[in-house]
């Protein structure tokens, strides 16, 4: 049996979160695959969030991953905003609520050891290639799945001109709906094909490139049939490391602007930012003022 290891959860709009650093989670997806431990990693961020608010199944298959890390700076403001004294009188809540996220919001700028005292950010992107780094020196066997534009194809492709001796197969997964369903026939047969090289290859580790929500539906519908140790959602990862997207420049990681560079860059749309701001905000902000209410 896998040895537990003692975490620390936030709760975030109902999402169960892994509070840790990078090294933790890396250290006990090792763990768990040499230990022969089936299991699977999501990375929530604020836009996923707000869509497992609105959508039950998809809030319970995030709530159900074995490791849930925080891969994106709004969640890491929410639990430290949550983390900060909320006054019992209401009226007083409303306000003091308010300057406090003023407080947070700056510190994303200008304070980021305080904003990040609570929970670490964690980039799912970073996951990947440290776990690609130990695939390559223990001979583990991993597949991309990707989307029909090749993108784990040329992923892989990319890998194997970085990592000599990695065991690496890039996968062309059908085109899905938001509920994760096959959208026509064909689509059903790469489906089907999928999962029989899948379960033919057993990788150690499967890393998933969908969308969200549907690569965790998908994955979701399938655990039980796919044969893996490690399964991961992975998002747009595969496009950064092929070379299809760049890489935001290191001062704009640092100062947490990276989605508003993806913004410029064309890579973000409008309508998922509004999801991760202001909505996001505005629902953790709500949430402190009626959550566990003693008025």
């Amino acid at each position: 049996m896998t040895k537990e290891i003692k975490r620390k959860y936030l709760n975030i709009l109902g999402v169960k979160i892994f509070s840790t650093s990078k090294e933790g989670v890396i250290r006990e997806i090792v763990s768990f695959i040499n230990n022969d431990k089936k299991f699977f990693v999501v990375t929530p961020n604020p836009e996923q969030l707000i869509m497992a608010y609105e959508d039950e199944l998809y809030r319970d298959i995030l709530n159900s991953a074995d490791i849930s890390f925080p891969d994106g700076i709004g969640i890491v403001a929410a639990a430290k905003y949550f983390s900060l004294p909320r006054p019992k009188h209401f009226l007083k809540r409303v306000f003091v609520s308010f300057v406090q996220g003023l407080g947070v919001a700056f510190s994303i700028l200008f304070d980021n050891n305080w904003l990040q005292s609570e929970a670490k950010l964690i980039k799912g992107r970073e996951v990947f290639v440290e776990l690609i780094k130990y695939s390559n020196k223990k001979g583990w066997k991993v597949i991309l799945l990707g989307d029909r534009n090749l993108s784990a194809q040329k992923a892989a492709k990319r890998l194997k001109e970085n990592y000599i001796q990695l065991k690496v197969l890039g996968l062309t997964g059908p085109n899905l709906k938001n509920n994760a369903e096959p959208e026509t026939k064909e689509d059903k047969e790469i489906e089907n094909k999928v999962i029989s090289k899948i379960n033919q290859e057993k990788p150690d580790i499967l890393f998933i490139g969908f969308r969200a929500p549907v690569q965790e539906k998908w994955l979701y519908r399938w655990y039980k049939e796919l044969n893996f140790k490690c399964a991961m959602v992975v998002g747009g990862t595969f496009d950064y490391i092929s070379g299809k997207k760049p890489l935001p420049p290191k001062w704009i990681e640092d100062i947490n602007l990276e989605w508003f560079w993806r913004l410029l860059k064309g890579d973000q749309k409008i309508k998922r930012i509004i999801k991760a701001f202001p909505e996001f905000a505005l629902r953790v902000y709500w949430e402190k003022l009626v959550k566990n209410s003693d008025d």
